[in-house]
């Protein structure tokens, strides 16, 4: 039962407290994961990282390259040259030509010698050699023979050297392999931690876990900048560490969506926390470049970055409930809504620890993860690259980086609020979120196509505005397609779904280093094209997978779990709740713990 009044909160809370967790675990969410990829635009900046720990090879720092740096030079300097802002003034004096001086050497005055005999030295005369014709004749022929018999060898040595070549490693190659271990370490460490995530919060309460992630979290970030100085080794160590935190957030939106979201509003919750993709790079990146260019050391920035992760680690163990019937502002009214129809089926011979078996025999899930693995390589080129690509001697979008980079990001949240307002009244089924699902990903294949076609017409912030609507089109398959269908086929066990889909996320995280620098030699735009129809020819086999397998009503294993038809069914009177007494709802909850039959 609920441990308190409705008046406990504030009016504005009164019945959407529910909104309140959902809010809160979005941004501590997004401060996490802008943690994680902060070192993704920082690394640019840095002025004494090594070649191996930078995005993509021929990339040079720009920390001087900004245009606030410039504007703050032109009020200091009245002389600034407006021309050449990283050259310093100098002023061209008139010059004469003349011609040289014809200098005479002094000579001395004449000496007396006087000479005399000197004592007799023994010396031993050597017979000066005579050369006749016919050893010229010898030389030279010796001479000849002995490059003939240079040239017969050549061959053999230069095998021997390619044999020598082939057996060590080229440092290039060598610098590739540290490159894509460095940058795909987070995805590495949410592979693996998302193992022992999951029975975490099966055994501890998400709201002790999850706050401690945090804290640690924000600790690691706080010892970025000084691992740069600290080696290759140690830097790697805390961006896998950094991975293996952040891969408690999907069990947490796991548990968010299934204890806190109501039947009616699970798309809502859902589409909201997949939104930190957006929130932790357009808040995060701009932010950043504002006070770097204001010449703000870097470890102060990532200290910045880490406080905000211990404030919300703060608020959530203060504020944050497992289950709304803990929560001692949850009224019951709020609460009625959020449990109407989750009806489990109490006597099912399947446990939850059965439910990723049948989820892992099932097409429609699949589907959804594979989906899911087509968003997060998108928003993994976006988050890990694009600072790198806007950097490139062919685009060279230096000034406002941080602002730019975080460009495809923005209009996101918007678009999905819109789409959603859109599609809310419509039926739901298979067919419709197959079509908004394989439109949304075919689209944004051709965005994504578009991208190099722009800067190659060479018009003047022509890429700023296609990457400004970069990724408008996910907004289809996020609100009406993937994300749809794992409300819907999975109800209970959309929390086991969410949970999975972490591996999408770190496969994703993967992979995308992988390609990048495979292809990527000289950070030119000829380069990146390679990789923008990599990205086109992974959302392209996402959008087909889906239009075949696609599903927009529930599965047969998870049909019974929930009943919908409770939550369709409106309260017929609200005189049995005193909403001056501690009340918790018209229904007494218990918790059933199924059995478990060995």
């Amino acid at each position: 039962m609920a441990g308190g009044s409705p008046s406990a909160g504030c009016c504005c809370c009164l019945n959407n407290v529910r909104f309140l967790i959902l809010f809160l675990t979005t941004f501590a969410i997004s401060a996490m994961y802008s943690n994680v990829i902060l070192f993704n635009l920082t690394s640019i900046l840095h002025t004494d990282l090594e070649d191996n720990s930078r995005p993509v090879a021929g990339l040079v720092s720009i920390h001087e390259y900004t245009t606030w740096h410039g504007r703050k030079k032109r009020e200091s300097e009245p002389n600034f040259d407006e021309g050449h802002p990283i050259l310093p003034s100098t002023t061209t004096k008139p010059t004469t030509t003349t011609l040289p001086l014809i200098t005479r050497k002094k000579t001395e005055k004449p000496k007396t010698i006087f000479i005399t005999n000197s004592a007799p030295v023994l010396t031993t005369t050597t017979p000066l050699p005579t050369t006749t014709e016919y050893d010229v004749v010898k030389a030279e022929v010796e001479k000849s023979l002995k490059k003939l018999k240079e040239a017969e060898d050549y061959p053999s040595k230069v095998a021997e050297e390619e044999n020598v070549d082939n057996k060590a490693p080229k440092p290039e190659f060598t610098q590739k392999i540290s490159r894509t271990i460095l940058y795909a370490a987070p995805g590495f460490g949410v592979l693996i931690g998302l193992l022992v995530t999951i029975q975490l919060t099966k055994k501890v309460e998400t709201r002790k876990i999850f706050g401690l992630f945090l804290l640690i979290s924000g600790c690691l970030s706080c010892s970025i900048p000084f691992a740069v100085h600290l080696g290759y080794f140690v830097l790697f160590t805390l961006r896998f560490l950094q991975g293996i935190l952040f891969s408690i957030v999907f069990p947490v939106m796991g548990n968010v969506l299934i204890n806190w979201g109501p039947l009616k509003e699970q798309l809502f919750f859902i589409s909201t926390m997949f939104m930190f993709v957006s929130f932790g790079s357009f808040v995060s990146w701009p932010f950043t470049m504002l006070l770097h260019s204001n010449e703000v050391p870097l470890y102060i920035l990532y200290a910045i970055h880490a406080s905000s992760l211990f404030l919300f680690a703060l608020i959530w163990i203060i504020f944050y409930r497992d289950r709304p019937e803990q929560h001692p502002w949850v009224s019951g009214v709020e609460l009625n809504k959020i449990v109407a129809g989750k009806v489990q089926e109490l006597q099912s011979k399947r446990t939850p620890s059965d439910s990723y078996a049948c989820l892992l025999k099932s097409l429609s899930a699949w589907s959804i993860w594979i989906s899911a693995f087509g968003f997060f390589s998108t928003t993994a080129f976006f988050a890990i690259y694009i600072p790198s690509f806007l950097s490139s001697q062919d685009v060279f979008v230096d000034d406002y980086l941080g602002i730019f980079s975080g460009l495809p990001f923005l209009p996101l949240p918007l678009f999905c609020v819109l789409i959603g307002i859109t599609v809310r009244f419509a039926h739901p089924s298979t067919k419709l979120v197959r079509i908004l699902n394989t439109t949304g990903f075919a689209i944004e294949a051709l965005v994504v196509l578009a991208i190099p076609a722009v800067v190659y017409s060479a018009e003047q912030n022509s890429p700023l505005l296609i990457l400004s609507i970069a990724t408008i089109p996910l907004s289809l398959s996020i609100v009406g397609g993937f994300l749809k269908s794992l409300t819907i086929v999975g109800r209970v066990f959309a929390k086991q779904i969410v949970a999975i889909c972490g591996v999408s996320f770190a496969i994703a995280f993967i992979i995308l280093p992988i390609v990048v620098n495979s292809v990527v030699e000289q950070n030119s735009l000829a380069d990146w094209t390679k990789v923008f129809m990599a990205l086109v020819f992974i959302l392209l086999v996402v959008a087909v997978e889906f239009a075949v397998f696609g599903r927009g009503r529930s599965a047969s294993w998870a049909e019974s779990s929930w009943d919908p038809l409770v939550a369709s069914t409106k309260m017929q009177s609200l005189a049995l709740i005193d909403f001056n007494q501690d009340e918790c709802g018209l229904y007494e909850l218990r918790r059933v713990e199924p059995s478990d039959k060995k």
